[in-house]
C-alpha cells in the first residue's frame, strides 16, 4: 500500500473515531439516567470486548508475554476502567459542554507527552494549531448552558482525562512491538475485568432499564467502545502521536453537530464559530506542524 493511500486510510480511522466519541458524549448523558456509572461502563466494555473476540481471533489470537501483562494493566486501568468510571460518573453532575471542555486537555497533555517521551518536534505554527484548538472548544463550551464550574463532578472529568492520555502515551510505546488488533482488544479485556468490582449493579439495571436504554449501551459498546478505540490506535501505529491527538479537539464539534442531527438540538451561532475556530486548529497542527518522530519509543 502506498504512503499516500495509507495516510487516507488513517484520515478516515480518526474521521469514525472522532464521530463515534463525539456520540458517546450524547449517549452517556441520556443512558446514566437509567444506568449507574459503574453498571453502565461494565455493560459497554463487557460488549467492546465480545466484539474484539473474532478480530483477534482472525488476527492469529495471539497472547502476551508474561512481562508485558504489567504495561498491558495499566493501559487498561487507565484507557477504560479508570477513564470510563471518572466519566460516568462526572456526566452525572455537570453539561457535556463542561464535561467536553475539561476532556478537551487531553491532546494538550499528550502533545506534551510525545514531545517529552517520543521526541516527536511540533513547529511553533504547531503549538499554535494546538492553543487555537483549545481555545475553538471553549468558545463552543461558552455557548452550552451550564458554563464551567469546579465541582466534584468536573473533577472526576479532569482525573478521567489524566487516565486517557496516560494510555494514549502507552498505547504509542506498545504499538512499536505489536499490531493494533491485539493492543486494543489487550487492554479493553484488562479495562473489563477491572470494571467488574464496580458493575455489581448490572444485571439489575438491565432489567429495570427501558429496552431502547439497554440498546444503547450495546451500540456504545461496539461503536464508541471497541470500533473507535481499534481506529485510534491503527492511527497511532501509522502516524505521530500529537498528530493523532489533535484529532481529539474535534470530538466536542462532534457532538455538537450529532445532536443537532440526532436531537434537533440546535447550536447557537457561538458554537458554529467555535467549530469553525477548532477546525482551524487542527488544521494547522496537521498541515502546518511540521512533526516528525524521533528517538525510540
Amino acid at each position: 500500500m502506498s504512503r499516500g493511500s495509507d495516510l487516507w486510510l488513517v484520515g478516515l480511522s480518526l474521521a469514525a473515531a472522532v464521530i463515534g466519541w463525539g456520540w458517546a458524549w450524547v449517549g452517556i448523558r441520556d443512558v446514566v439516567r437509567y444506568y449507574e456509572p459503574g453498571p453502565l461502563a461494565l455493560g459497554r466494555y463487557a460488549v467492546a470486548s465480545l466484539a474484539l473476540l473474532p478480530v483477534w481471533i482472525r488476527g492469529g489470537a495471539r497472547l502476551p508475554r508474561a512481562r508485558e501483562l504489567p504495561m498491558i494493566g495499566a493501559m487498561g486501568l487507565l484507557g477504560f476502567t479508570f477513564y470510563n468510571l471518572g466519566i460516568n460518573a462526572g456526566e452525572k453532575t455537570i453539561t457535556a459542554g463542561t464535561a467536553a471542555l475539561i476532556a478537551a486537555c487531553i491532546p494538550v497533555i499528550v502533545t506534551i507527552g510525545a514531545r517529552l517521551f517520543f521526541a516527536e518536534r511540533l513547529t511553533r505554527v504547531g503549538w499554535i494549531g494546538v492553543m487555537v484548538a483549545l481555545a475553538g472548544v471553549g468558545v463552543i463550551t461558552g455557548s452550552a448552558e451550564g458554563g464551567l464550574r469546579l465541582s466534584r463532578g468536573a473533577l472526576l472529568v479532569l482525573f478521567a482525562s489524566v487516565c486517557a492520555a496516560g494510555y494514549g502515551l502507552l498505547s504509542k510505546r506498545f504499538l512499536a512491538r505489536h499490531g493494533w488488533v491485539e493492543a486494543t482488544a489487550w487492554a479493553v479485556w484488562a479495562g473489563t475485568l477491572g470494571l467488574i468490582p464496580s458493575g455489581g449493579g448490572l444485571r439489575a439495571a438491565v432489567a429495570e432499564a427501558p429496552i431502547s436504554a439497554t440498546v444503547q449501551v450495546v451500540l456504545l459498546g461496539i461503536f464508541p467502545g471497541a470500533v473507535c478505540y481499534a481506529f485510534w490506535n491503527y492511527a497511532i501505529a501509522r502516524v505521530p502521536l500529537a498528530r493523532v491527538a489533535s484529532w481529539m479537539f474535534l470530538i466536542p464539534v462532534a457532538s455538537v453537530g450529532l445532536g443537532w442531527l440526532l436531537l434537533d438540538e440546535i447550536p447557537p451561532p457561538l458554537a458554529l464559530i467555535g467549530g469553525l475556530v477548532t477546525l482551524l486548529g487542527v488544521f494547522l497542527v496537521n498541515a502546518r506542524g511540521g512533526l516528525q518522530a524521533g528517538g525510540a519509543p
